[in-house]
């Protein structure tokens, strides 16, 4: 069961967001209009998703979805609004949030956006490659692209200087497994050493 908390001071949107996930068996929601009320929210519960409006009235929601984020990294943080969804696409790359939707957005989409989430996928808005192409390379794009979160995160603690085996620990897997994930990195990033990668990953923005 998907745990989702939706986000937002439209009682007639979060009205709307319940009759449309209460029709789905598989996943269990909850909403919230004042973030004020945030900590007492999740202290009684474990959030898989916060889908998160924009507009919070006098609070940003992106400055809320950065903070939940932050706090809760291995959690799904999907921004939805009415404005132009490209306008957000740098947080996606950024890793601030894992999608933006439209509120526009049908429920079929809202669905496989959610779900590709939390298998560490990305749903792709229509224009994100053409808004990315413009920005980046081809090359570097396709590198972003392929990397999945266990890869970002082997990066992130070789950075911190962790050894292989003190890696291997640390996300519960066997060494081996690290050091066959360090030569797919390698690869990907067409480097041959911890520190080439760890510049290199920082220059195309993956850590």
């Amino acid at each position: 069961m998907i745990k989702l908390l939706i986000v937002d001071d439209h009682p007639m949107i979060l009205d709307g967001s319940k009759k449309l996930f209460n029709a789905v068996s598989d996943i269990s929601i909850d909403t919230l209009n004042d973030i004020e009320s945030f900590a007492d929210v999740i202290e009684k519960k474990v959030y898989d998703v916060f889908l998160i409006d924009v507009n919070l009235g006098a609070c940003s929601g992106l400055t809320f979805a950065e903070l939940v984020k932050e706090k809760y990294p291995s959690s799904i943080v999907i921004l939805y609004t009415g404005d132009d969804i490209k306008d957000y696409y740098s947080l996606i790359i950024e890793k601030k949030i894992n999608n933006v939707i439209s509120k526009t957005a049908t429920k079929d989409r809202i669905l496989k956006t959610i779900y590709a989430a939390m298998n560490n996928d990305l749903l792709l808005p229509e224009n994100f490659i053409d808004y990315v192409n413009d920005r980046y390379s081809g090359n570097s794009l396709k590198k972003i692209l392929r990397f999945n979160n266990r890869e970002k995160r082997i990066l992130e603690l070789v950075m911190e200087g962790y050894t292989n085996q003190a890696i291997a620990l640390e996300l519960g897997v066997k060494q081996r497994t690290i050091e066959n994930n360090l030569t797919q990195i390698y690869a990907l990033l067409n480097v041959g050493t911890r520190a080439e990668a760890v510049i290199k990953a920082k220059e195309m923005g993956l850590i």
